[in-house]
């Protein structure tokens, strides 16, 4: 985690954690006070998250927020994504999308994408990914509207 400060005041923060099975990333949660947004805090949060991870790094993203990333260089993972439920009794969320953040390829393997999603999966609730995932032998990184979970 990473905070940023203005003096004593708490302007934004970055929540992410790293993979080690995978070796992937990922971005787990972005803020930044109103007062401070569209002054490229939120950029300069991301970007040292993914610097600091190296390699891959994802994150899961509401659909209003895509563009937004896709300014700053993120690319959408061409798979049905389906957020793991974050803790018991909780839902699995239909309604996120897979990034990949500063990716400086136009595919991934699918090997490392399923990796990530099993580990993930593994994680968060110690079992298999949902079946609506299906990860081919190579992935595309798009700048289009994302698929469906379905």
């Amino acid at each position: 985690m990473r905070l940023a400060r203005e003096g004593r005041a708490l302007v934004g923060g970055i929540c992410f954690e790293r993979y080690p099975r995978s070796g992937c990333g990922l971005v787990t949660y972005m803020v930044v006070a109103p007062s401070h947004r569209r002054q490229g805090l939120g950029f300069r949060l991301q970007h040292e998250a993914v610097q600091t991870l190296g390699g891959t790094v994802f994150g899961e993203v509401a659909r209003a927020l895509i563009h937004r990333n896709l300014r700053w260089g993120a690319r959408i993972v061409d798979v049905p994504y389906v957020q793991p439920a974050l803790g018991p009794g909780l839902e699995r969320d239909r309604g996120l999308t897979l990034i990949a953040l500063e990716p400086t390829t136009e595919t991934l393997p699918g090997d490392v994408v399923r990796a990530f999603v099993e580990e993930l999966y593994a994680a968060t609730e110690g079992g298999s990914p949902d079946p609506a995932i299906r990860i081919g032998a190579t992935v595309a990184l798009i700048l289009a509207q994302p698929p469906d979970a379905g």
